[in-house]
C-alpha cells in the first residue's frame, strides 16, 4: 500500500513524500537503507488505499477480479434474458419423449404419422417429430397447414387408446412450443426446418451407437465388453430421450 512520510535533510528542512510498501515497518526499513531517516509514516489518504491496508494488495486484486467476474456474469445473463431465445425453445422440448404402450401400434403410428389419430396434415407433421430419434412418417408440410393446426385444439377423448392420448398431448405441447417460438421472433418455416434437423441428428446418434454395438459383436469381443458397450451406449441415448438399442444376437 501507499504511505506518506516525512524526513529532514542535513540543512534541517522538513520534507514529505510517498512510498509504496507492505507495512509501516517496511517503509522505515527500506528508506533507512536508502539513507533516509523517515518519521511520521502514515497510510496515504484514499478509500482504495485504506482497504488495501486491511486486505493487502494481492487479496484486493483477487477480490477486484471476482467482482468484475460477477458483474460480467450478471450482465451476460441479463442481456441473454432480453434477447429472444429462438433457438433454445426448439432445442429443448420437454414434451418430446418415447411413448409407452403396444409396440406394434407405436411402430405403425410412427410410419404413417399417426394418421389414425390425426386427420389433418399439420398435426401429422408435428406428430412425426414428437418422438426423439425415430424416422419421420410425414417429412414435409407447408406453412398454411401448420397455421391451421395452431388454430385447432386436439382433445384427448376418454375412449382414446393409451398411445393416442400420449401422442395427442405431445402434439399439443409442440403447438405451444411453436407459439412461443413465434412470439420470440421465429417463423413457422424455420421451426419446421429445426424439427427436421433435430430429428436427423437424433437418428444419427442412434445409428452410430447401434453400429458400434453390432461391430463389437461381429469382432468377437468378450460378452462382458459387449454388454458394457451396450449399457454405456444406451445410457447416452437415454439421456437424450432417444429409444434404446436392443442387445444384438451373438455373432455366428
Amino acid at each position: 500500500m501507499k504511505f506518506t512520510y516525512q524526513y529532514k535533510t542535513s540543512d534541517g528542512v522538513r520534507h514529505s513524500g510517498e512510498y509504496v510498501a507492505r507495512s509501516k515497518t517496511a517503509v522505515y526499513d527500506e528508506l533507512r537503507a536508502k539513507g533516509i531517516k523517515a518519521f511520521g509514516v502514515e497510510p496515504a489518504p484514499g478509500l482504495l488505499n485504506r482497504i488495501s491496508s486491511l486486505l493487502g494488495w494481492r487479496l484486493l486484486a483477487i477480490l477486484f477480479l471476482v467482482v468484475i467476474s460477477i458483474v460480467a456474469t450478471v450482465g451476460y445473463f441479463r442481456l441473454k434474458s432480453e434477447i429472444p431465445a429462438v433457438e433454445d425453445s426448439v432445442i429443448f422440448a420437454p414434451m418430446r419423449r418415447q411413448i409407452i404402450g403396444d409396440t406394434a401400434i407405436i411402430e405403425d403410428g410412427i410410419k404413417n404419422g399417426w394418421s389414425e389419430v390425426f386427420p389433418e396434415e399439420g398435426e401429422r407433421f408435428l406428430a412425426s417429430f414428437a418422438i426423439p430419434g425415430v424416422p419421420a412418417g410425414v417429412k414435409t408440410t407447408n406453412v398454411e397447414e401448420l397455421e391451421k393446426a395452431l388454430r385447432r385444439k386436439v382433445v384427448v377423448e376418454q375412449n382414446d387408446s393409451m398411445e393416442a392420448k400420449q401422442i395427442k398431448a405431445m402434439v399439443e405441447g409442440m403447438k405451444d412450443e411453436l407459439r412461443r417460438y413465434l412470439e420470440k421472433g421465429g417463423t413457422i418455416s424455420k421451426y419446421g426446418e429445426r424439427l427436421v434437423d433435430r430429428q436427423e441428428q437424433e437418428l444419427s446418434y442412434y445409428r452410430r451407437i447401434k453400429e458400434e454395438i453390432e461391430t463389437a459383436v461381429k469382432s468377437g469381443l468378450p460378452d462382458a465388453e459387449i454388454e458394457a458397450k451396450w449399457k454405456s451406449g444406451n445410457a447416452e441415448l437415454r439421456n437424450m430421450g432417444i429409444r434404446l438399442v436392443p442387445m444384438p444376437d451373438a455373432a455366428e
